[in-house]
């Protein structure tokens, strides 16, 4: 189990907070699993994929959690890096495929944001499609993303300072 890659994966609604764990798990040295996606950009600030086209996707050959979320594709790819620890802003199908991998040991969080705060940070379309949405995993932790960016971040380290001491100190 000690050779095992560790991987923090983010599961939430749009608007909940993953990217900004993600982010700040970054700033902590935990370099974030790159996302794959052959949706279109949402703007010049959508910078946590990679777009492609469908013919691009087709062509990865050493792609993890590969899932389709509405019409679009979506998949990681490990980052060149001497890393022990990755986080992944993933959905629960790839989740799921993530904890059948024996190459990794899975982390799962679970990101909950309060629906009104998630409708300012969020799209309308991307606020009423995930809105309904009922989660069916069982997660290792839940943040509660209902607090200042500080107390996130706080939240977000200790729990990092967590899994470190889990995994031996990685």
């Amino acid at each position: 189990m000690a050779d095992k890659i560790k991987i923090i994966a983010i599961v939430g609604k749009s608007g909940s907070g993953k990217s900004s764990i993600a982010d700040m798990l970054a700033e902590e040295g935990v370099p974030a699993i790159q996302s794959y996606t052959t949706r279109p950009k949402r703007g010049e600030g959508d910078t946590h994929h990679v777009f492609l086209t469908e013919e691009e996707f087709d062509r990865l050959d050493d792609s993890i959690a590969s899932t389709k979320y509405g019409k679009y594709r979506y998949c990681g790819r490990l980052p060149e890096s001497d890393s022990k620890i990755f986080s992944y802003v993933i959905d629960e199908v790839g989740l799921a495929m993530l904890r059948k991998d024996d190459r990794f040991e899975v982390f799962s969080l679970m990101v909950i944001a309060p629906s009104h705060e998630r409708m300012d940070r969020t799209s309308k379309e991307r606020f009423e499609r995930d809105n309904d949405y009922v989660y069916s995993l069982k997660y290792d932790g839940v943040i509660l993303n209902n607090k200042s960016l500080e107390l996130l971040k706080k939240e977000t380290i200790d729990l990092l300072k967590k899994l470190k001491e889990k995994w031996n100190n990685l």
